[in-house]
């Protein structure tokens, strides 16, 4: 039997999971927002050629020189829609697991491309990765989330 400091310990657990389930969601929706407005590959280009080219780790130059920027029209495309739809998904706790594990995608690469490493004092992306891993393990979802109720209906289900 739990003790009742116990059950409100998993609580306040839970609804602090929830919590920063929704404000990484806000983060990327607003971060997706302007990129929709306009078209994002001249931005990206110019971010990539100019700063990422200059800052980022040598090992991730190479990716960034024979993919990213030959193919800039679609990792814009990817990186706008991603961001949309991880923010929406974490906002309303949908597939967590799944939004979660491509916000942690995004934020690494994010930060590689910066040149920062997870513990560089300015590393936001570093914070967002980290807040991300917490949101695949801990099942952020199933509070205050539609995942609750997927959940019910499919137990055994990684994606919540």
């Amino acid at each position: 039997m739990r003790l009742p400091g116990e059950i409100l310990q998993g609580i306040l657990a839970r609804a602090a999971l929830a919590l920063l389930r929704m404000y990484l969601g806000v983060v990327f929706l607003i971060a997706a927002i302007p990129k929709l407005r306009e078209d994002f590959t001249p931005a990206l280009t110019a971010f990539v050629q100019h700063r990422a080219m200059e800052h980022s780790h040598m090992f991730y130059r190479g990716f960034l020189q024979e993919v990213v920027l030959p193919n800039a029209q679609l990792f814009a495309a990817l990186v706008t829609w991603g961001e949309l739809l991880v923010g929406v998904s974490l906002i309303l706790g949908l597939m967590t697991r799944l939004s979660a594990t491509v916000a942690l995608l995004l934020t690494v690469n994010y930060m590689l491309a910066k040149g920062a490493w997870p513990w560089t004092p300015s590393s936001n992306d570093a914070a967002f990765a980290a807040i991300s891993l917490a949101l695949v393990i801990g099942a952020a979802g199933r509070t205050l989330g539609l995942d609750s109720m997927l959940a019910k209906r499919w137990p055994r289900s990684a994606l919540w």
